[in-house]
């Protein structure tokens, strides 16, 4: 079967970063990386990007997760799923950022990035790794309101409901036991609202999508 894989990025990142790497989970398959940018100009349907409805299999990194999630009543039923460090609420207790303090910082980043890339890149040092040049340098090029639009709707939208699905397409979630960004337990609590979805931990893994891939 011909396969096409849709990519949904993270907050500030650039998943082409790693594209040889993560073509190889299927490498005959067709791949597209959509960039940050537009993901966020999509944000209230998703399903409005290029390509998506007919996409096989679409991996929604952490903010694309959440998004792809808010975006569930679209979702054609053979189309697959492949979820890497989704969450419930980033706003949750177990993560570094209240609701308020969010905001505030979604605000200031439209004017001034510098200051919470810096913050980011310090509070998660061990985690970023030989990528934090390169993962800063992507984010640097990005609009300063496309980031603060992501930081905003990372502070206004949950999951709170079970996300009701009968359609015959897979929904696999991955998460790792070292990552910083993404408590394992941001993730877990998804269970409850996921329950027809595969769940794996990856014990070296931490928040990098070829990690947790492979």
């Amino acid at each position: 079967m011909y396969e096409k894989w849709i990519w949904l990025p993270d907050w500030a990142s650039d998943l082409s970063l790693w594209e040889d790497d993560l073509m190889e989970v299927s490498s005959d398959a067709e791949h597209t990386f959509v960039s940050y940018e537009n993901m966020i100009s999509h944000l209230s349907n998703l399903y409005e990007l290029e390509g998506m409805d007919s996409a096989t299999h679409v991996v929604g990194w952490g903010l694309g997760a959440l998004a792809l999630l808010k975006n569930s009543d679209k979702r054609p039923k053979e189309q697959n799923w492949l979820l890497l460090s989704p969450f419930t609420n980033f706003c949750s207790e177990e993560n570094n950022w209240n609701q308020q303090n969010l905001m505030f910082i979604a605000t200031q980043t439209k004017s001034s990035v510098d200051p919470f890339l810096n913050a980011f890149m310090e509070l998660f040092d061990e985690e970023f790794g030989d990528w934090v040049d390169e993962w800063r340098g992507a984010a640097k090029k990005m609009s300063p309101n496309a980031l603060g639009d992501g930081l905003a709707y990372l502070a206004q939208n949950q999951i709170d409901s079970e996300i009701p699905f009968d359609g015959s397409g897979e929904t696999k979630v991955l998460y790792g036991r070292m990552d910083q960004a993404i408590k394992p337990a941001m993730t877990s609590s998804l269970k409850d609202f996921l329950p027809y979805a595969q769940f794996k931990e990856r014990p070296k893994a931490g928040h990098w999508p070829p990690m947790l891939l492979f």
